[in-house]
């Protein structure tokens, strides 16, 4: 465990004697602690840390944390450190009413009456979003693999093949090289249905003068990479070149301008000058990007509704896209890191338009 880590949520909540703060979102439990169970909570006093879990994680969070008290026990994690805390006398225990369920709320206070509870207002995605060199380097240990196999998966691609075909591919030859799994949903998408965003592999067999969008992603140690290509199955026509250079320059644009400080809208509005001024605005239906770390879509988002500025450090996608019913989609997309001057590009693959 990272004492630092914690003594930066510590420097948030300001626990005074006597409170405590229950940690029990999945991705802030294993970035405070290592642990990366299913079942675990974090309850975090002025002084101490104490880790939960049941018996079928004995074992792995033995070697998963190195600092802070590991209770085992049966049940849920959080119903055990709520147990705990009020075993400690605590006199007000934060937890994070994002996270929780009404019915888990009303289930604490029915069963620790003399356990005041609060939803805390501490954001622990704030923290998470500021990358340390250790998590840079799994995330680009992450894209090298999802950049190999977009290279590999190239020559499996044949004349009616279906959608499912081409994931099953890229989702083995991930794992092939290393990944403990997708970061989400393999998206393949064949002609017309390239223009849905977020297309699920379907039975749609491949044709000659078909676009193909490619959408993918893989997990090393916990953190996750993010990337978006097409490639072209025969010549492609005049228009979609046109569309495809106005998105490939949004992206170059964006990336150029994208720094620490600017708020998510100004990113945004930075790609999507290019495309208005090749009249393609319109068919920009999505934000230009998300946070990425230990989940596929943290803070910050890079929208147009997004006013906080970016901070240093944090990853994000720059990922414009236009989408048009019926005919193609395009999209293309890749991870950054951001700095106080400018940012840095993570990806080493070329983002040109692949013709096979």
């Amino acid at each position: 465990m990272s004492v630092s880590r914690t003594e930066k949520l510590r420097g948030k909540v300001a626990l005074s004697p006597g409170e405590g703060l229950l940690v029990s979102h999945e991705a802030d439990v294993r970035w405070l602690t290592g642990f990366s169970g299913s079942n675990g909570a974090v309850l975090i006093t002025g002084s101490e840390v104490h880790i939960f879990t049941d018996g079928r994680y004995r074992a792995q969070i033995a070697n998963e944390t190195t600092d802070g008290v590991i209770h085992v026990d049966s049940g849920g994690a959080v119903q055990s450190a709520a147990a705990y805390a009020a075993s400690l006398g605590l006199r007000e225990l934060q937890f994070q009413g994002g996270n929780l369920s009404y019915e888990t709320v009303q289930t604490l206070a029915i069963d620790f009456p003399d356990l005041p509870c609060r939803s805390s207002a501490v954001l622990i995605d704030r923290l998470r979003s500021t990358k340390e060199a250790i998590e840079i380097d799994c995330i680009r240990r992450a894209l090298r693999i999802t950049e190999r196999v977009f290279k590999d998966c190239q020559s499996a691609i044949v004349d009616g093949m279906s959608e499912l075909d081409l994931a099953a591919e890229i989702d083995y030859k991930q794992r092939l090289l290393g990944a403990e799994k997708n970061s989400f949903d393999t998206i393949v998408a064949f002609g017309s249905r390239s223009a849905l965003p977020h297309a699920r592999p379907g039975r749609k067999k491949l044709s000659r003068g078909e676009p193909i969008l490619l959408d993918f992603g893989c997990v090393i140690d916990g953190y996750a990479s993010d990337m978006t290509r097409m490639i072209h199955f025969g010549e492609p026509a005049a228009d979609f070149l046109e569309a495809y250079e106005a998105v490939n320059k949004a992206l170059t644009v964006a990336s150029e301008n994208a720094k620490a400080g600017l708020t998510g809208r100004e990113l945004d509005e930075s790609a999507r000058v290019v495309l208005r001024e090749a009249n393609l605005e319109s068919y920009f239906s999505h934000s230009l990007g998300h946070g990425v770390g230990l989940e596929i879509h943290e803070w910050p988002s890079v929208s147009a509704r997004n006013l906080d500025r970016l901070p240093s450090g944090c990853v994000i996608t720059i990922e414009p896209g236009v989408y048009f019913d019926g005919r193609f989609g395009i999209r293309i997309e890749n991870m950054v890191y951001l700095n106080e001057g400018n940012c840095t590009t993570l990806n080493d693959l070329a983002t040109n338009l692949v013709v096979l």
